[in-house]
């Protein structure tokens, strides 16, 4: 959501305002940064000093006294006015810096599509930046971003991954390649597994990858690190695989470590090679009958390793029952120990506190002792 926060120093204000749309940090701190110098420019002269940036991955105003300012000119930064937890500031008065500390609810990855035109003069804003993706036989060009420059500056500067990939992928499905994220890099994949693309199958998948011209060319390389070329696959041991361990974990001990991880394999028909047999003549049923029996025989080890898994942690369930049965019991007998030794002790101090009880009164007898003597 739109967002507007009151920042002033001194006699001065300016009203931020934070656009609707996908930010990059670095896009909010230029924002900040050219509506505060617009206000000093249209006279605002107490802000000179002030000014955004990003420090740890939040946003911080930060405000030093220039040496032409009033000595009696306050340092503190004043917060009015913020409509909003987006970038997470809070109304008040902050001595020299104050951060913000944004919601991780609003937060998303994605690419900026600024484009800083003024020491960049080869690529202008509002220029396309477009890539030809090739699986070796079929090519379609995508767009990657429209630049933004200085112009756009108050516009939100950052692209979503997660739309760019929806949008592109399913462009992409005539070429057979995908874009993935994977960490902070954007991964091209052919999906043309065991499939060759020429007469001379000297390979079996291919991504090939060229920009519109040099300038963007060199602009790709050197801001997504992407460079022109084409990558080819030479059978599955060639694939490079990104591998994320999804299986479940069971802590099954006491101590630290004692855990167990279950995993399962993709038993779909696909997976296992029947999804597609054919059974309509000799040669094809007696290579189903092949796929069909080592389908079973997977079928039969994954279930062998659920049983595995079962019994491991029903041992685990037992074992973890008994420990807390013994240690309920523990407690139980410490318990009574402590209550009997109580018990003891009550005893010992109502004796003491009688027998101080008893002499205290035969104290205050003494007095009148002395005064019937001299009666």
């Amino acid at each position: 959501p739109k967002e507007n926060l009151t920042v002033g120093i001194g006699a001065d204000a300016v009203i931020v305002t934070i656009n609707e749309g996908f930010w990059t940090m670095e896009g909010l701190a230029r924002s900040i940064n050219h509506q505060i110098a617009t206000a000093i420019e249209t006279g605002s002269p107490d802000l000179l000093g002030l000014s955004a940036s990003v420090v740890e991955g939040e946003i911080r105003l930060t405000y030093e006294k220039p040496a032409t300012a009033a000595d009696t000119l306050s340092t503190n930064i004043v917060i009015t006015n913020a409509n909003a937890t987006t970038l997470g500031f809070v109304n008040g008065s902050y001595s020299g810096f104050v951060n913000g500390v944004k919601d991780q609810d609003y937060t998303e990855w994605g690419f900026s599509q600024f484009i800083d035109t003024v020491a960049n003069t080869v690529i202008p804003s509002a220029t396309p930046i477009l890539i030809s993706v090739s699986d070796g036989v079929y090519s379609i060009t995508i767009t990657l971003m429209t630049t933004m420059g200085v112009a756009d500056i108050t516009d939100a500067d950052m692209r979503s991954f997660k739309l760019f990939q929806a949008s592109v992928n399913d462009t992409l499905g005539s070429v057979a390649v995908r874009i993935d994220q994977h960490g902070g890099a954007m991964a091209f994949t052919s999906l043309h597994v065991g499939k060759f693309h020429d007469s001379t199958n000297a390979y079996t998948s291919l991504v090939s990858i060229n920009m519109a011209d040099a300038n963007q060319a060199v602009f790709m390389q050197s801001v997504f690190g992407v460079k022109e070329g084409t990558a080819k696959g030479f059978g599955d041991a060639n694939f490079r695989l990104h591998i994320i361990d999804n299986s479940p974990q069971f802590h099954i001990g006491a101590d630290q470590g004692q855990s167990m991880g279950i995993s399962m394999s993709n038993m779909s028909a696909e997976a296992l090679g029947v999804a597609n047999i054919d059974m309509t003549t000799v040669k094809g049923a007696s290579a189903a009958l092949g796929r069909i029996n080592k389908a079973i025989d997977l079928v039969s080890a994954e279930r062998s390793k659920m049983g595995a898994f079962q019994n491991r942690l029903e041992f685990a369930i037992n074992n973890l029952r008994s420990t807390h049965s013994n240690l309920t019991a523990s407690e139980s007998r410490i318990r009574d120990a402590d209550i009997a030794l109580e018990m003891i002790e009550f005893p010992r101090n109502q004796i003491i506190s009688q027998s101080g009880t008893a002499m205290l009164a035969q104290a205050n007898m003494v007095p009148q002792g002395v005064l019937q003597l001299l009666q």
